[in-house]
Parts: structure tokens; C-alpha cells; sequence
């Protein structure tokens, strides 16, 4: 019996390794899966900012589908701001006061002050932001599409922007109107 239980252990033990051996983290590809999905994040904290994300990227994906829009939940709002500080995440769904605090790194976003943010489009109660280092055909591709079904998301012209924090150049450049040539791939 001995001898079995050894036989087994013997045999079990490589192949446990092995599998471990060749496991991986999903963090090697986070850069990779990041840049071929269009992300929003959103917080399990604030469940309505959730569900205006969830409508947001239903439009992306119905509308520019090669995007893979989605939504990527943070357990809470500094998880948001990490993501956002470390260029991990391009793209926020934010309620006005947690795009103010966020922008203005009052508490408890002041371990992550300043954090340049600047707004795509506005629903008048959230704010789809992004880091300043999101290409202009993005944001302008992104305010384009939702402002397209501007009446059924309840979204308004943020104007020049809110709380100090400016508009982002894409959506500033389809808010004035502006015919941006998209890039070519070679």
C-alpha cells in the first residue's frame, strides 16, 4: 500500500508541477487585452454609474463593434483612481462629485493628485473621463457614437468642461464641429 501511495506521489507530484510550471498570470497580457478592448471602468460602489456604464458600451459595441467595448468593474472608487493614476485604464465612468474629488485629489483620492483627467461626454449626473494621453481619434470616435444617441442616453454639451477639468481634444474637436481624418493602418 506503501508502495502505491508512493507510485501515486511520484507520478502526481511532476504534474502538479508541470501545470504550475506552465500557469501564468493574466498581468503578462494586461497590456495586450487592454489595448484591443475599449474599457470603461466602473465601481461596484456606485451602482447607478454601473448601469449608465453598462448603456454607454452597449451603444459602443452595437455601433463601433471592432472597439470590443466593455465594462471593467473596480470593487471601489480609489481602485478607479489607481488604475487611472498608473495608466492601466484609459477611461472612467464618474459621478460629478467623484470626477471633482478625483480632479481636484481632495479625500480620499489625495494619494493620487493630480490626476489630469478630461471629459468626453456628460449626462448631466456622470461623466465619461479619460486620462489626457487617450488618442484624439478615440475620444472623438467615442463622443461621436454616444452622442448619436445623445436623447436616448439623456447626454448634454458639456461645454468647456466641468469643475476646471477641460474637455478632452477628440471630444472637443466633435463638439466644435471639427472632421478629424482617422489614422490609416499600414
Amino acid at each position: 500500500m506503501q508502495q502505491a501511495a508512493g507510485l501515486l506521489a511520484t507520478a502526481f507530484v511532476p504534474a502538479l508541477c508541470a501545470n504550475r510550471a506552465h500557469a501564468h498570470t493574466p498581468y503578462a497580457q494586461w497590456d495586450v487585452f487592454r489595448k484591443s478592448h475599449l474599457q470603461l471602468l466602473t465601481s461596484h460602489a456606485d451602482l447607478a454609474g454601473d448601469d449608465v456604464g453598462d448603456l454607454w458600451v452597449e451603444v459602443l459595441r452595437a455601433k463601433l463593434p471592432l472597439s470590443r467595448a466593455m465594462v471593467s468593474r473596480a470593487h471601489d472608487m480609489p481602485r478607479i483612481a489607481a488604475l487611472l493614476k498608473t495608466n492601466q485604464s484609459k477611461l472612467a465612468v464618474l459621478s460629478y462629485m467623484h470626477a471633482r474629488l478625483m480632479f481636484t485629489g481632495s479625500p480620499p483620492f489625495e494619494d493620487f493628485a493630480p490626476l489630469p483627467l478630461e471629459v468626453v461626454v456628460d449626462d448631466g449626473k456622470y461623466l465619461l473621463v479619460s486620462r489626457p494621453d487617450l488618442p484624439v481619434h478615440h475620444g472623438f470616435l467615442i463622443a461621436t457614437t454616444l452622442m448619436s444617441e445623445a436623447q436616448k442616453l439623456n447626454l448634454i454639451d458639456p461645454g468647456k468642461g466641468r469643475f476646471g477639468m477641460p474637455l478632452h481634444a477628440g471630444a472637443r474637436a466633435f463638439f466644435s464641429g471639427e472632421k478629424l481624418e482617422m489614422p490609416t493602418s499600414s
